[in-house]
């Protein structure tokens, strides 16, 4: 379901494209992508909301601290730059912009070229491992979206139990040809996107979707692994429900209040010398929440 029309008709500067959950823009050398703040979500009509998953700003974070913990071990082609904040309800992620067309746009032949040099960045990713599974740098992981949809666990993410021991592979847990760049004349990937889902996971999670075109879930004749990646969750990890981004007003509605002056109040009468609650009151919370 498409979002509202407005959204389209009046985007914001240099906004390329706008999903039912986040919208795409290309500033200068960068490549921004957004959530959606909640007066943006769609609506179906008939007293119904699309909700986009709450969990989708831990997965902008999963992003960033993987490319950071891959960029210092590995020589596998990222973007240079990349970072995330947060700002009035939406979580933004920042990065270079890298040229180069989709893997699923070339031809057979090409593709078969490119294939190559993706099977050696994919062995170097399992021989990176780990005895415990989850993100270098977060407390969150974030389950493939294959696993996750609208009817099951859409707005969580997992901790992985402190007993869990194993021996684990780092994923990418989206790795289809939609998600890698190639420079077309010379069929050398240019990056590898979208680690969203990536991490320390059993071996088996990463599924080869970068031998055909489509997205990363099993298409008719493949094999189905959701439920078995569902129970590996609920036996090894905590669920973590995540909270929608609070807006600055919600941010401003929750702060403390100094009470109010009256004449029963010493510190309100003329010359008095103001409490020291009164004092803390403002500055400090404030420039928590800007």
């Amino acid at each position: 379901m498409p979002p509202p029309n407005f959204l389209h008709e009046n985007r914001e500067p240099g906004c390329w494209a706008v999903l039912a959950d986040r919208k795409f823009f290309f500033l200068g050398k960068l490549f921004v992508k957004r959530t959606l703040r909640r007066h943006e979500w769609s609506d179906l009509g008939d007293n119904y909301i699309l909700t986009p998953s709450a969990a989708l700003p831990q997965r902008f974070r999963t992003d960033v601290a993987i490319q950071q913990y891959l960029r210092e071990r590995t020589n596998i082609p990222l973007p240079a730059f990349v970072s995330v904040f947060e700002d009035d309800g939406a979580m933004y992620l920042a990065m270079e912009f890298v040229q180069g067309v989709r893997m699923e746009e070339l031809s057979e032949q090409d593709r078969k070229v490119v294939e190559k040099e993706l099977l050696q960045h994919i062995e170097t990713l399992k021989s990176l491992r780990s005895d415990t599974p989850g993100v270098p740098g977060e407390p969150l992981m974030i389950a493939p979206q294959r696993v996750c949809d609208f009817h099951w666990k859409y707005h969580s993410a997992w901790r992985p139990r402190d007993d869990v021991k194993g021996d684990f592979v780092f994923c990418h847990n989206d790795l289809g040809q939609h998600n890698v760049l190639v420079d077309p004349k010379t069929l050398k990937i240019t990056a590898i996107i979208d680690w969203e889902f990536g991490g320390f996971w059993p071996e088996w999670f990463e599924r080869p979707f970068w031998m055909r075109r489509g997205n990363s879930y099993a298409l008719e004749g493949e094999e189905d692994d959701t439920k078995r990646c569902r129970e590996w969750l609920m036996a090894n990890c905590e669920e973590v429900e995540q909270p929608h981004l609070p807006t600055f007003q919600d941010k401003l509605n929750s702060m403390p209040r100094a009470p109010k002056d009256s004449d029963d109040n010493p510190s309100s009468q003329k010359g008095a010398e103001p409490t020291s609650q009164k004092r803390r009151a403002g500055p400090v919370v404030i420039t928590r929440y800007m």
